[in-house]
């Protein structure tokens, strides 16, 4: 009785075993890299990966973009993946997604100098830099960012259609900046700081041009450079005050100034009327950050929901790369070169021989080697002895 014991435990621990190879060599065979280039892959690839970012699936979406990215360097949709990577952050918003989709649109303009999105992505870094700005007596860091980069895109895009956006933003941007230092100034007025007031006033006057804050600013620029006595320079500031904005709410102190320093009044080159400013309201607005900046929230391909403008990916195509530009062929190094050995030519017909009677010789021709027909392989059973599957 013991031994059949024996010899029915033995017989179920071979056969838990049997099963245990089974599945081990089942599962061998059935893994498979998904990351290997196929031909059509890519593009189903690109189908699901958009998908899932209309779907609001950013992190799935930007994997199986960097996918394309990574595998297929000669893809179609290289330039496109790319772009929407960049794209995704910047919809995801957030301070770290928008410092990525900078990262990524300056990614996208280095790989792709030549291509018909570039001053959008221009446009788009800026734009990324204005969503983080905070109140205008608050760190400058991101408003500065955004003034360089619009500059930047403003010189390099002054023939694009995004021209426009580019300088409405500038515009925006420079008076918030002029906004602070003239805030800045106010406050080392109070302590009587006057060398500190000319340099804050002077950067308003000399590096932002005109603004809604210029008559103000060089108001303060001369009573600073009254009070360490230079009156000569003082005196000029005071001229443009009276000459060009006559309906300031300064003018009248100007041509007090000027009266007192002996200089002559100038004639009113305008009748402009006074540059609009911000009153307590909207101060009040503007430090708790409400800046009421006005800018694009979709993407260069992405609108707000997701969805990518078909017409617009249609024009995101890759464009043809400059042999003498190595950034733009960089993801050229990976392609696969055919070996000489494998592309021989074929043999060209040779003209037909004549000989001395006139009568052409046929030429024959070699007989083209019959195609080996290889055995196909024998199905190998999977499982142990072919009873598994």
């Amino acid at each position: 009785m013991k031994q059949k014991n024996l010899t029915l435990s033995l017989s179920m621990i071979l056969f838990l075993a049997l099963i245990i190879l089974a599945g081990c060599g089942k599962g061998k065979k059935e893994v498979r890299n998904e990351n290997i280039a196929t031909p059509g892959r890519d593009k189903e690839l690109y189908g699901q990966a958009s998908e899932k970012l209309r779907k609001g699936r950013y992190d799935e979406s930007r994997l199986l973009f960097n996918v394309i990215v990574s595998t297929y360097p000669d893809s179609e949709y290289l330039s496109l993946s790319k772009l929407a990577i960049a794209d995704s952050f910047y919809l995801e918003g957030g301070s770290s997604n928008l410092e990525q989709a900078v990262s990524q649109y300056r990614d996208f303009v280095q790989y792709f100098p030549t291509h018909p999105k570039v001053c959008d992505c221009y446009l788009k870094m800026a734009e990324a830099y204005m969503r983080q700005m905070g109140a205008y007596n608050r760190d400058m860091t991101k408003a500065r960012q955004a003034y360089n980069q619009l500059n930047s895109a403003k010189q390099k895009c002054s023939n694009s259609p995004t021209l426009d956006q580019v300088n409405s933003n500038l515009g925006q941007v420079k008076e918030i900046l002029v906004l602070h230092e003239i805030d800045v100034a106010e406050t080392y007025i109070k302590r009587s700081a006057w060398k500190s007031v000319e340099l804050r006033s002077r950067e308003v006057v000399e590096k932002y041009g005109k603004s809604n804050f210029r008559d103000l600013a060089l108001y303060y620029l001369g009573i600073s450079l009254i009070e360490q006595e230079q009156p000569e320079e003082a005196s000029v500031y005071f001229t443009e005050i009276a000459r060009d904005t006559p309906n300031s709410e300064f003018a009248s102190d100007a041509k007090e100034f000027l009266g007192k320093l002996g200089k002559p009044i100038p004639t009113p080159a305008n009748n402009d009327p006074a540059p609009l400013r911000p009153g307590r309201i909207e101060k009040v607005k503007l430090i708790f950050g409400m800046n009421n900046l006005v800018f694009g929230k979709s993407g260069v391909m992405i609108d707000r929901k997701g969805k990518i403008d078909k017409a617009e990916e249609q024009k995101a195509v890759t464009p043809q790369t400059d042999p003498n530009d190595i950034k733009a062929v960089r993801s050229l190094s990976s392609r696969p070169r055919t070996s000489e050995a494998t592309t021989e030519e074929a043999p060209k017909p040779q003209a037909p021989a004549s000989v001395d009677n006139g009568t052409p010789t046929p030429v024959k021709t070699a007989a083209k080697p019959e195609a080996k027909v290889e055995p196909k392989p024998e199905k190998k059973k999977k499982g142990l002895l072919g009873i598994f599957k």
